[in-house]
């Protein structure tokens, strides 16, 4: 049978495909991933790592987005062309650098013992009517101070987005208080008054005790009152002069310590100012006015004395501290350390003294030696008296000692008699029992003897007679040791055995 050449094999379904070609286009495509992936892998690693270092931080731009509204620096919200309010912080990141750009900058770091305030550049501006109430922070989303301050420590802040101001911690030393003024806060509740309450403008009434502070300078003022104690003195050419009731002149030197009352220093610093001011206002004033007026009330005559100035100085010690605790300061003391009265009067006056001074200082030298004389005497009676004591305790204890002896002789005399007694009665109860025990030993050899002579009798009597009692001790005695007789029954020795001889033939 014949095939035609030219028809194609059945089952083909036309010409066939060469195998090789499918699996090479399948190569190329793995290839292309391959090199795809490894490209992709290159341009992250390469173009796309941000590499924040310790202490840095990275400011990222937008390239892509929507436009920032007019005056807008800092893109707040996502989406947003420009710098970025966000920053990366230490560590690997990764950014497209096509729709990314960023820039490295260093952390904010803030000492120990200080801290930062910060003022936002981005925002919308402050409105009118809190500028005009005297408010100084911003509010939330407004440019401006930001009332709340940053404490020591490292901190990623974005430069582009807040401008930082270093201070140092407010330290209040020992001996002082702080003065707090609130630079803003809502107005005060009381008008006309020195100092408002919590919250308010002003003044505040509570004061900083010593220790550190962290306080927005923008928000709070504080100036440091000196609380320890102060000394003025009244000399020299600032003394104390006023005429006494008689009108002579009379010049007093004083000192007097005084201090700020800690609780009222906000009162004293608004209504007097500082130290100097509270010197030259209050204490300088009080004290030429309250001395003139007590100083005057006196003769001159009288200022010799250590009396009327002690008087005089409690008098105006007395007004001046009651009238200055009104004001908040505190008069600790005073002291008078001179008082000049003029030189007319205090010569003679001074001499008089003197003279007073002499008679009762010689007064009491007699008083002293009368004293003296007096106690001498006792001392001497004292002694002798001591004296008395000490033979009469001698003696005392002498007699006691010897009836001590006394005592001890008698009881030891005592003891031995005692003891004698006793050896005396023992010995009479020992030969009792030496003779009791002779008794019972003869009654016992007695009762013995008679206990054996009763059995010898009674052994007697069961014999005919005594010659048999004695044969009968004299076999028994003697069988036990005769083992064999070899003897003649005639004689001496046969008799003896005859009466057994004699039983044994009687017997059948």
């Amino acid at each position: 049978m014949q095939t035609d050449s030219s028809r194609p094999p059945q089952g083909t379904g036309g010409p066939r495909r060469s195998p090789g070609k499918g699996v090479t286009l399948v190569l190329v495509i793995i290839a292309a991933a391959i090199v795809a992936v490894a490209l992709a892998g290159v341009w992250k690693w390469f173009f796309s790592r941000i590499e924040v270092e310790p202490n840095e931080i990275a400011v990222l731009i937008a390239k892509m987005g929507e436009d920032l509204p007019s005056g807008q620096i800092i893109a707040t919200e996502e989406g947003q062309k420009g710098i970025q309010l966000e920053v990366l912080s230490e560590g690997r990141h990764f950014r497209n650098p096509v729709k990314w750009g960023w820039q490295i900058k260093k952390f904010t770091i803030i000492p120990a013992g200080q801290f930062a305030v910060k003022i936002r550049r981005y925002g919308k501006n402050p409105t009118l009517e809190r500028l005009q109430e005297g408010w100084i922070t911003a509010q939330d989303g407004e440019k401006g101070i930001v009332g709340e301050i940053v404490r020591e420590g490292k901190h990623a802040i974005n430069p582009y987005a807040y401008e930082v101001e270093m201070y140092r911690a407010l330290v209040v030393p020992a001996g002082f208080v702080g003065v707090v003024t609130n630079l803003e806060g809502s107005p005060p509740r009381t008008r006309n008054e020195f100092l408002v309450g919590k919250g308010e403008k002003g003044v505040q009434k509570k004061v900083l005790t010593p220790e550190k502070y962290y306080l927005n300078p923008y928000v709070k003022k504080v100036d440091m009152v000196d609380t320890r104690s102060q000394r003025f003195e009244l000399t020299g050419e600032g003394a104390l002069r006023f005429p006494s009731s008689d009108g002579f002149t009379i010049t007093v030197r004083m000192i007097v310590e005084w201090a700020v009352d800690p609780d009222r220093a906000p009162e004293v610093l608004v209504r007097i100012g500082d130290l100097d001011e509270v010197l030259q206002k209050i204490l300088i004033p009080m004290l030429r006015g309250f001395g003139r007026v007590e100083g005057s009330k006196n003769p001159a005559r009288d200022y010799i004395s250590g009396e009327t100035r002690l008087t005089f100085q409690n008098a105006v010690l007395k007004k001046i501290r009651s009238k200055a605790a009104d004001s908040g300061i505190l008069i600790k003391s005073l002291l008078v350390n001179e008082i000049e009265p003029p030189q007319a009067i205090a010569q003679p006056i001074r001499e008089r003294e003197i003279a007073k001074e002499e008679l009762a200082r010689n007064k009491q030298q007699l008083t002293q030696a009368q004293a003296d004389q007096k106690l001498a005497r006792q001392e001497a009676l004292v002694m002798q008296e001591q004296k008395k004591v000490e033979a009469e305790t001698e003696k005392l204890q002498i007699e006691i000692a010897a009836r001590n002896r006394q005592e001890v002789a008698l009881i030891k005399q005592e003891q031995l008699l005692q003891v004698a007694k006793t050896d005396f009665d023992a010995a009479k109860r020992e030969a009792k029992a030496i003779v009791s025990r002779g008794q019972a030993a003869a009654d016992v050899v007695r009762f013995q003897r008679e206990a054996e002579a009763e059995a010898l009798r009674l052994s007697i009597v069961a014999f005919p007679n005594g010659a048999a009692f004695a044969r009968y001790e004299f076999y028994k005695k003697v069988a036990p040791r005769i083992l064999s007789v070899f003897a003649d029954t005639e004689g001496a020795f046969g008799d003896i055995f005859e009466e057994y001889l004699q039983s044994g033939r009687s017997k059948p």
